[in-house]
């Protein structure tokens, strides 16, 4: 999911080997030193391969370093910090955008032949009320994408986690505090990103009341 309308009203309730190691002593009894010397000279391994070995050494250091250099730029990106705290008076949740990873590395499909998108991290983090059930989700943070809002890329899932983050799902009230990384990707970038965390409007569950929407924005600055 990536571009979306805003959500039908959610329902709410309403809450009151360790290891060991062993030391092996060996001794040679009543050997020939002349014998003993042939036989260190012929399991002795020859110049050439010696060589050979080091070279293989030499090729198989080479392709770890290059193994671990691609995973280090597949997981490279840019933090900036956004700090955009606001709370939910109906429900008492406070939500903070804390930063924003910009510039993923993604296989993510709308980025497929597009140089002009972009693949955002958003790091949020929730301290949820006490007044009410229910979840905050990754679907209330959008992004403008050329003037539409783009929600969270659920299928980015996986390459956020392989890069090191948390990934943010949902924040269940009873929990507590949650924090994570919603991925976002948006078709055309710009310096600064627009934002925006909306709740929707909700019904709750045993009585005659609805919870207003509620919503708030926030600015993603340049990397």
């Amino acid at each position: 999911m990536n571009r979306t309308g805003r959500h039908s009203a959610r329902i709410l309730t309403q809450s009151s080997a360790l290891a060991f190691a062993a030391l092996l002593a060996l001794s040679a009894c009543g050997t020939d030193d002349s014998a003993a010397g042939k036989d260190n000279t012929a399991g002795a391994p020859s110049q050439e391969q010696e060589e050979a070995l080091g070279a293989e050494e030499t090729a198989a250091e080479t392709a770890e370093t290059d193994s671990t250099e691609g995973a280090a730029d597949k997981a490279e990106g840019t933090e900036v910090k956004v700090g955009a705290e606001f709370t939910d008076k109906e429900t008492g949740d406070v939500v903070t955008v804390v930063s924003a990873v910009r510039n993923n590395p993604t296989e993510y499909y709308e980025a497929t032949d597009n140089p002009d998108g972009e693949m955002v991290y958003i790091e949020v983090k929730v301290v949820p009320g006490k007044s009410y059930g229910g979840s905050i989700s990754s679907a209330d943070f959008y992004l403008d994408s050329a003037g539409e809002e783009a929600n969270y890329a659920s299928s980015a899932k996986d390459e956020l986690e392989e890069a090191g983050y948390e990934y943010f799902d949902r924040a269940p009230r009873r929990d507590g505090e949650h924090t994570g990384y919603i991925p976002i990707y948006v078709s055309e970038t710009a310096d600064e990103l627009k934002g925006s965390y909306r709740r929707p409007e909700a019904k709750v569950i045993g009585e005659d009341k609805k919870v207003p929407e509620f919503t708030s924005d926030f600015e993603v600055p340049a990397a």
